[in-house]
């Protein structure tokens, strides 16, 4: 990671969303308890004050309390209130409704994928939603996210300004300790918190092993299931991002000696990143002709 200004990195972003909002206009944040809502939460109060930022965090079945109460103590921290809405029936309820309407697609209510991908889903529903009132919705995610298409495109991708999009994770952690962002969530394993076990990287190493993300629920033979433990062992956010950095510039050997991953681990994570470009470069429309 470069060395930086963490502190000085802070009042820029804070500057860049005075610059980009209109007097007196309010923002949303959908915190999760993890660090990169946290750091954004602040850096928004920081730059419009407790009263122009509205946080919210959706309650689901099995999300791990201790994300609720990493919720609560930044909301208490910073002074605003923390709207929750118990949304755990739904994603089963959708899920299940898709299925009955659309079986061609093999929808699965009762499995581990589809339930927690409309979790996000509804995270979407109640951004849209306070985007009606008139907020702005501010995004969370970091460019290691965005470099890979490590979030939902339609979900928690969905936002206005992107405060930290410029931010490998790792960064982001430097810049959380910067802004006051309590050590038990830098220090926590960063996770979307749905399910026990679940982390960021256990589920990046599913993709490295398939090449491409996990689209439905499937069935892991012993030979993936090893690999995917395998490809984990290597993963850690300084290592990612390094290779990350490095990817546009440099071939497979020279990324893996200068950011400590295995080369074929690294191959693997430049078919994902390119697969991820593609997507994202989608043009809106038809390019006019010339």
């Amino acid at each position: 990671m470069l060395r930086r200004d963490w502190a000085a990195e802070a009042n820029l972003i804070a500057a860049f969303l005075n610059e980009r909002l209109l007097d007196g206009e309010r923002v949303v944040v959908g915190v999760s308890g993890g660090v990169d809502s946290d750091v954004v939460a602040r850096l928004a109060v920081r730059a419009l004050g407790g009263e122009r930022v509205k946080l919210f965090l959706v309650r689901q079945s099995d999300f791990s309390p201790v994300y609720v109460e990493n919720a609560r103590h930044l909301a208490r921290d910073l002074g605003v209130r923390l709207v929750e809405v118990d949304l755990s029936a739904f994603p089963r309820a959708l899920i299940a409704a898709l299925a009955e309407a659309d079986p061609a697609e093999d929808f699965q209510p009762d499995a581990v994928i589809d339930p927690n991908r409309a979790k996000c889903s509804l995270r979407t529903f109640l951004l849209s939603t306070y985007q009606d009132r008139g907020h702005v919705v501010l995004g969370t995610s970091n460019l290691t996210e965005i470099t890979l298409g490590f979030f939902l495109p339609f979900g928690d991708g969905i936002w206005h300004l992107g405060p930290i999009a410029h931010l490998y994770k790792s960064e982001v952690f430097a810049l959380a300790r910067a802004v006051g962002t309590a050590a038990a969530v830098i220090e926590q394993p960063p996770s979307a918190g749905f399910w026990e076990g679940q982390t960021d990287l256990h589920d990046l190493a599913h993709w490295l092993t398939i090449g491409q993300p996990v689209g439905k629920e499937r069935d892991w033979s012993e030979g993936e299931l090893a690999e995917v433990d395998r490809i984990h062992e290597t993963l850690d956010f300084g290592r990612l991002d390094t290779a990350l950095r490095l990817l546009p510039q440099a071939d497979d050997p020279r990324v893996a000696d200068e950011s400590g991953l295995p080369v074929d681990v690294v191959g693997r994570l430049r078919a994902v990143v390119n697969r991820a470009a593609v997507i994202k470069n989608r043009p809106f429309g038809v390019r006019p002709s010339r």
